[in-house]
């Protein structure tokens, strides 16, 4: 006969198969609702600002979206800003907090025009503490300044002059990178870069070169580290440049938030870079004076350029800073100087070379333009219009930067047409999401794909009616009104978005432009280089924060050329 125990056991498990049958019902239950509610949301067809985008539907309940954002994050955010084939806006929800996730493209055109969007406080206080590690004195400083990057503060704002991180940082940036410290940056760029060039190769010979992007890294990177932050930044740490890009590598773990006890190295590397820094600022203030700044007016020895110099007077200057905090803001400022733009300066190169009729192309209009003018001595002002070299960089940013831009208004609820934001609320908007989107890109009938490079994507012939970056053909008119093969961005804001976008779009973008033209003139002109057969594969672990490594070293051999 069966046992009490027995009868016992089997009521327990009964009970315990009926609670987790109960517990499945629930959280199906809710899970249908939540796709009923979004797909409601969906497809009303209101123009009237009068809701927020829906909540994205999800399975776990206490978790929210935080499992699909942070280990697979570029499909989750794919699959969460699509309906019906179509990019649209959704709600989701990660480590408890909710994140409006804006796609579609007539509510990205607004959130570009928005005054009170054009502050990225909310975004620099997370990068600022999780990324680059600057103590909770300073960020107070940042978080508690809501006066806006604009010369008038925000309505309701009372920041003392001091205090405005957000005002101070937007016009040093602004001055440096597209006003008087634009052209002085990109001809030093382009004198260093040649020199180090000539010095990393050996004879007249063919170089065998076992990594592509390392040879970028600590050529290309150096060069332009050093436009912006003088020699004596790598004078008094010899390793800083290698240490950086062990700390770009190790950034998406910092971006997932990963504590340290589980990875000590990315936070080992982050303190050894500010102690580099702050011997660097010793070294600055011991041996810098007026005398030493270039006849451009921008460049010095020391400090490396007037951004540099307004920087350590600025930050010092604000409540809660000191040489710890600023080693924190430097950081920010050398990886967002060289962390995207030496790896697409490298892939606009390599697709280039990789491709011998594009690579005859180049080299054709660079010679029609300049002639035999030297690399170094060629205008930039003319270079940037070069239609060809210009398409190219575009291409390159389009199919391989992916950003998450962060937007907040804390000041009011901001309408985006048939959306609204609510006021402190967190939006987010991913490049590469609508980079990839093969409903607006010209993909000419399938033989250019989205996912694929094409050189002349951006081109509009007007004797081609196939050509143009799009599929809308009023943007493909207005292009074609030049009269000629031309290259313009002109109706694609809301699609093509590297830099991100409206007020607070990147400020480097004009120097990175010139940086990466100038390269490829150089580099097309003066050298040979010969890749192997295999294709370029790239990771997918940079979690919104722009160009994933190659997964894979790139082989390649280079020589100068004896004929330009």
């Amino acid at each position: 006969m069966p046992s009490a125990n027995s009868y016992s056991n089997s009521a327990s498990n009964a009970k315990s198969s009926y609670l987790v049958l109960l517990v499945l019902i629930f959280v199906a239950t809710n899970y249908v609702h939540a796709r009923l509610h979004f797909q409601k949301a969906q497809v009303r067809q209101s123009t009237v600002s009068n809701e927020a985008p829906p909540m994205y539907p999800h399975i776990f309940l206490s978790m929210g979206h935080t499992l699909g954002f942070i280990f697979n994050n570029p499909d989750f955010l794919k699959k969460a800003s699509l309906y019906a084939g179509k990019l649209t806006s959704s709600k989701i929800r990660v480590f408890g907090k909710d994140l409006y996730l804006f796609q579609d493209r007539e509510t990205v055109t607004k959130l570009w025009k928005a005054h009170s969007l054009s502050s990225p406080i909310k975004f620099y206080v997370h990068v600022l503490r999780h990324l680059f590690g600057m103590d909770e004195r300073a960020i107070a400083t940042y978080k508690a300044d809501n006066s806006g990057p604009f010369l008038k503060q925000f309505p309701g704002s009372s920041v003392k002059h001091n205090n405005r991180i957000d005002h101070l940082t937007h016009e040093g940036f602004k001055r440096a990178f597209s006003g008087p410290g634009l052209a002085p940056m990109t001809h030093r760029y382009m004198k260093i870069l040649d020199k180090k060039l000539c010095e990393s190769l050996k004879g007249s010979g063919w170089n065998d070169m076992p990594d592509l992007l390392e040879f970028f890294r600590m050529v290309h990177g150096a060069a332009l580290l050093e436009v912006v932050f003088g020699p004596s930044l790598i004078k008094v740490n010899p390793t800083f440049l290698r240490d950086i890009w062990e700390f770009d590598d190790s950034t998406p773990l910092l971006a997932r938030l990963v504590p340290k006890f589980l990875v000590p190295k990315p936070y080992e590397r982050r303190q050894n870079l500010h102690r580099q820094f702050r011997r660097w600022y010793a070294y600055a203030r011991q041996h810098f004076s007026e005398t030493c700044i270039y006849d451009d007016g921008d460049g010095d020895p020391y400090w490396g350029s007037e951004l540099i110099r307004y920087q350590q007077r600025m930050y010092l200057g604000a409540d809660g800073f000191n040489d710890d905090s600023l080693a924190a803001a430097d950081l920010a400022l050398v990886w967002g100087t060289l962390g995207n733009a030496i790896p697409t300066t490298m892939l606009s190169v390599y697709h280039v070379f990789k491709d011998p009729c594009l690579l005859h192309r180049v080299r054709y209009n660079l010679q029609s333009t300049f002639n035999g003018t030297p690399s170094t001595e060629i205008d930039p002002c003319i270079l940037i219009q070069d239609p060809l070299l210009s398409s190219v960089q575009a291409e390159t940013l389009r199919l391989y930067v992916n950003v998450c831009v962060m937007l907040s208004s804390p000041h009011s609820d901001i309408a985006l047409g048939r959306w609204w934001m609510p006021k402190g609320a967190v939006g987010l908007v991913h490049s590469g999401i609508t980079h990839k989107d093969g409903n607006f890109w010209n993909t000419k009938d399938g033989a250019q794909p989205v996912d694929s490079f094409w050189a002349d994507r951006f081109i509009t012939d007007p004797a081609d009616p196939a050509s143009g970056p799009t599929r809308d053909p009023a943007v493909r008119q207005a292009h074609a009104s030049f009269g000629k093969p031309s290259f313009s961005l002109q109706g694609l804001e809301a699609s093509w978005m590297p830099y991100g976008g409206g007020n607070a779009i990147c400020p480097g973008r004009l120097l990175a432009k010139r940086v990466t033209l100038f390269t490829i003139a150089l580099m097309t002109k003066d050298y040979d280089i010969e890749f192997s057969s295999d294709p370029i594969q790239l990771g997918s672990m940079k979690f919104g924060m722009g160009v994933d490594k190659p997964k894979k070293p790139i082989p390649f051999r280079i020589r100068k050329r004896h004929s330009s």
